[in-house]
C-alpha cells in the first residue's frame, strides 16, 4: 500500500488494483488532485470544506467517470446540495461508522462518530474515521478525520494519519491520543493551518513525546510512504 500526501488531509492510497482519494479539501494541492485519473473512489470523513471542497470533488469525479464517492452521511448530503456536485449526486453514497465496503482490493471500514469539539456553541458534525486494509491481508491504515477519539480500531494499528495540528485541539491532546492508541507508524496530516515554523514545533513535540513503539514520521520529499507490514 502506498500513501501519498496531497496537502493538508488529502491522501492518495494505492495498491495493486485500487486508487482511492481521501478528503480532497480546499487546503489540498488542488493542481495535483485535479490531474488525477482512474481513481476508483473518493472517501470523505466529514463535511468541512478543508476536507471536502465541492469544486474539487466534482473535478475528481469528472476526471474518473467510474469513481464513486463514499462519505460521512451529513457530508454526502451537503455535497449533493451544491451546484458543483449536482451532476454527480447519484454517484455519492453514505459511509457511516459501522459500515464496510470493498473497493478493488481494499477493504474499507467506517469508524468513530463525531467531529471534535470546536467550541460548545458550535454544533458538532458527523465524522467517519477510516480503516483500510488489503483484502488479502497486510498492513492496516487508519485515518482519523477531525477527531482524537480513542477507538479500538485505531489501537495498535500499523499506520495512522493523525491531525498533527488543528484549531480544535491542544498539543497535549494530540500527544495523549498517540499514547493511548499507540500506532506503529504515525503520519501527520491536517497541517495546512500552521505556518512552516509552527508546524515544526508540533512535529517536534509529537515526535519527542510519542510512546515507545510508535514512530512519528514526517513525509519525505516524494510525499509518499510505502506500507509493507514492516513499518
Amino acid at each position: 500500500m502506498r500513501i501519498t500526501h496531497l496537502g493538508h488531509s488529502a491522501l492518495l492510497i494505492e495498491t495493486d488494483t485500487a486508487r482511492i482519494l481521501v478528503d480532497p479539501g480546499g487546503f489540498s494541492r488542488a493542481e495535483q488532485i485535479r490531474a488525477l485519473r482512474d481513481v476508483d473512489a473518493v472517501l470523505v470523513t466529514h463535511q468541512h470544506p478543508d476536507h471536502a471542497d465541492p469544486a474539487l470533488v466534482a473535478a475528481v469525479l469528472g476526471a474518473s467517470p467510474r469513481a464513486l464517492l463514499h462519505g460521512e452521511p451529513q457530508a454526502v448530503a451537503a455535497l449533493r446540495a451544491t451546484e458543483d456536485c449536482s451532476a454527480a449526486a447519484e454517484r455519492m453514497h453514505d459511509l457511516a461508522p459501522g459500515d464496510e465496503l470493498t473497493i478493488a482490493d481494499l477493504h474499507v471500514a467506517g469508524v468513530g462518530g463525531e467531529h471534535a469539539v470546536i467550541h460548545p456553541d458550535i454544533p458538532r458534525v458527523g465524522n467517519t474515521g477510516l480503516v483500510l486494509q488489503p483484502t488479502g491481508g497486510g498492513p492496516r491504515l487508519g485515518v482519523t478525520g477531525d477527531s482524537l477519539q480513542v477507538l479500538e480500531e485505531f489501537t495498535g494499528i500499523d499506520a495512522l494519519a493523525f491531525p498533527v495540528v488543528a484549531p480544535w485541539s491542544k498539543m497535549h491532546e494530540t500527544i495523549d491520543f498517540l499514547r493511548a492508541v499507540r500506532p506503529r507508524l504515525a503520519l501527520p496530516v491536517h497541517d495546512a493551518v500552521a505556518s512552516p515554523e509552527g508546524r515544526a514545533i508540533y512535529m517536534k513535540q509529537s515526535t519527542d513525546l510519542a510512546p515507545d513503539g510508535t514512530e512519528v514520521r514526517d513525509w519525505p520529499e516524494t510525499r509518499s510512504v510505502d506500507l509493507t507490514g514492516e513499518n
